[in-house]
């Protein structure tokens, strides 16, 4: 059996053990902390001195509880888990971020 066949065997093992309630909290969490990431970039540009303050709490509010949490240990949490929220969570605040400053241009408009 190939390592690629054995990893993605392990990683649906690790699901089936797991507390389903943990693996969509991590999701959830892993989702914001890359939507906040995002969005900062739009607070930056839209050069609003409270949008980006505020922007920059929401951030380091979540950085932190993404740093203080435990560990993925496992190959779930390591290649699933954490990396495949945060990437669309970044991407809906890339775009959410587009249409936000979209909009504000125009009402200034």
């Amino acid at each position: 059996m190939s390592k690629r066949k054995v990893k993605y065997h392990k990683i649906i093992k690790e699901w089936n053990e797991a507390s389903k309630i943990e693996v969509w909290q991590g999701i959830r969490d892993n989702f914001v902390y890359g939507f906040l990431a995002a969005m900062l970039i739009v607070a930056t540009t839209l050069r609003n001195d409270l949008i980006v303050l505020t922007s920059f709490i929401m951030y380091y509010y979540f950085v932190g509880r993404i740093i203080n949490r435990p560990k993925y240990v496992t190959d779930l949490g390591k290649l699933v888990v954490f990396p495949i929220p945060s990437a669309l969570g970044a991407f809906t605040g890339y775009k959410l971020g587009y249409i936000l400053l979209t909009v504000i241009h125009n009402v200034q408009k």
